[in-house]
């Protein structure tokens, strides 16, 4: 067997392989849910997709025998560097066989890159931050992941650690199914103290405002995660794609903003579970989309991904939190298909929340994982 090779992306079919890699690497019967290809070739190409105003990268396949086997991007988002005030490098859109040469080819070659930029340390899989989809999955393989979360085998951990990546913080999904949906006697009446205080008003989105209320959302999840691990504020322009691409799938019924004195506080987004779809559709749109849509309508009917959760600071101890859930499995409750909802990710140190999850009947379901490796002093 011959020893693995490197190749720099330089061209549109360096890159199509670099998207299409992972066909290779998962059967028809994985749980692996990808995005659509046209999609990810568009987040991965300067001057197409905005992320890249304030950041570079250098994308890496590694291939044996003539075959592309796996592939890594490396990456320096100067906009997060700035707000962190930090030197950190990021992976991402890691995919690999089972190869541990082959892996170590490409995470070195990602650390070099990254120190040649003046990177301190590197983190990931950041694809490309945490804004989009991150993590490695580290418990729950059994599960299928609910819409832009990732998927990948068992493996890929022992690849990364075998290369001294380390643990740098864990991200749990939590799932609220409605059979457990029981609330404890105390927060029911807690909950019914801060209803009868009537300091909030609620609605939910409205087709007609749709795109103001993602920004108003957008602009609230800015402000409430500003402190937390990793967060980096999108960019008008991101956010500006972020709303055209939630329109089209974005249920108003499970998108609501809590008001106080006519200004928005507070929010929550819930999507609608499109995996199953995009398991069948494997990254591409043709003319059967339309069939494998009907095919997958029953596995997506009734589920969803709590995807933003957002309070302002001004307003956390206001019992908020508590509301947001409320409100939004309540209405839950009142439509007769609901099964099942994942609340992810959440931070594993954000105590607060997860035991406010737990109290809402939620059990962790899954755990992702970002790693660190220090590059430089």
């Amino acid at each position: 067997m011959a020893a693995p090779t490197l190749h720099i992306v330089r061209d549109e079919a360096d890159l199509r392989a670099f998207v299409e890699l992972p066909l290779a690497l998962y059967p028809e019967d994985s749980l692996w849910s990808p995005g659509l290809f046209r999609d990810d070739k568009k987040l991965l190409t300067p001057g197409a997709h905005p992320f890249w105003d304030d950041a570079r990268r250098e994308l890496f396949l590694v291939r044996r025998d003539g075959e592309n086997v796996g592939r890594i991007a490396a990456i320096v988002d100067e906009k997060y560097n700035a707000y962190a005030d930090t030197r950190c490098g990021a992976f991402g859109f890691f995919e690999c066989r089972n190869d541990c040469e082959a892996a170590h080819a490409l995470l070195g070659a990602a650390r070099d890159w990254l120190a040649g930029q003046g990177m301190a340390y590197m983190r990931g899989p950041l694809n490309p931050s945490t804004n989009y989809t991150c993590g490695l999955l580290v418990d729950g393989f059994e599960l299928p992941p609910a819409l832009m979360m990732p998927w990948n085998p068992p493996y890929y951990a022992e690849l990364l650690e075998s290369w001294h990546l380390r643990k740098e913080e864990d991200l749990f999904a939590y799932g609220i199914e409605r059979e457990n949906l029981r609330l404890p006697d105390w927060l029911k009446a807690e909950l019914a103290r801060l209803k009868a205080e009537n300091r909030f008003t609620w609605r939910t989105a409205r087709r007609a405002t749709l795109a103001a209320d993602i920004r108003a959302m957008l602009d609230i999840y800015r402000e409430s995660w500003a402190e937390n691990f990793a967060f980096t504020p999108l960019s008008p322009a991101e956010a500006e794609v972020l709303v055209k691409e939630l329109k089209p799938i974005l249920d108003p019924e499970y998108f609501v903003l809590f008001y106080h004195d006519d200004q928005p506080v507070a929010g929550m987004v819930a999507l609608p579970d499109l995996a199953p779809l995009l398991r069948r559709l494997r990254g591409r749109l043709g003319l059967s989309a339309l069939w494998h849509w009907w095919q997958s309508r029953a596995e997506i009917r009734g589920n969803y991904r709590l995807m933003l959760f957002g309070i302002r600071p001004a307003y956390r101890l206001l019992g908020l939190p508590l509301l947001l859930l409320d409100c939004l499995l309540e209405k839950a409750r009142l439509h007769p298909e609901f099964r099942c909802l994942e609340g992810s990710w959440v931070l594993e140190d954000n105590t607060a929340i997860n035991d406010l999850i737990e109290d809402f009947s939620g059990h962790i379901t899954k755990r992702y994982r970002l790693y660190r490796r220090e590059i430089q002093p």
